[in-house]
């Protein structure tokens, strides 16, 4: 199979996580469920246990919710909407691009980014090194853009 190497942002749209302030959460099912970082994250699906009522970025069912402090690189499915926090990043993956695929890339090379990820107490990676990332993609496979 050939591949092609390709930037994260010509394959997907990513948007950086931003916490709301504490008093908003809650773990009274009040709101719209909300993750600040992988502490409840399963093998695909992270589970639910805070909500806030109030928030600034919002990730959709279906998107891949990204790991942007430590540990950088682990994944999982927005298996609802849901507000996320400043350890995270959602992709939404763009039109003709699997997302599939790229889920399991990650889940194959996430810790060889955290690894590569800066910092002395938290390990990060932000918005330009995240978008900047090389990705092998297969070329001429079904659901993968041919650019």
């Amino acid at each position: 199979m050939k591949y092609k190497n390709i930037q994260l942002k010509d394959v997907a749209d990513i948007v950086m996580g931003q916490s709301p302030k504490s008093v908003f959460y809650n773990t009274d099912g009040k709101g719209i469920p909300f993750l600040q970082g992988v502490r409840t994250f399963g093998e695909n699906y992270p589970q639910i246990d805070t909500w806030t009522t109030s928030y600034n970025r919002k990730a959709k069912s279906g998107e891949i919710l990204f790991s942007v402090r430590a540990p950088v690189g682990r994944v999982n499915w927005a298996n609802q909407d849901l507000a996320v926090g400043r350890g995270l990043a959602t992709l939404k993956i763009k039109s003709g691009y699997s997302k599939e695929y790229l889920y399991y890339l990650f889940k194959k090379i996430g810790s060889h980014l955290n690894s590569l990820a800066t910092g002395t107490v938290f390990t990060s990676i932000n918005k330009k090194e995240l978008e900047a990332l090389e990705l092998k993609i297969p070329v001429n496979s079904r659901n993968v853009n041919l650019n």
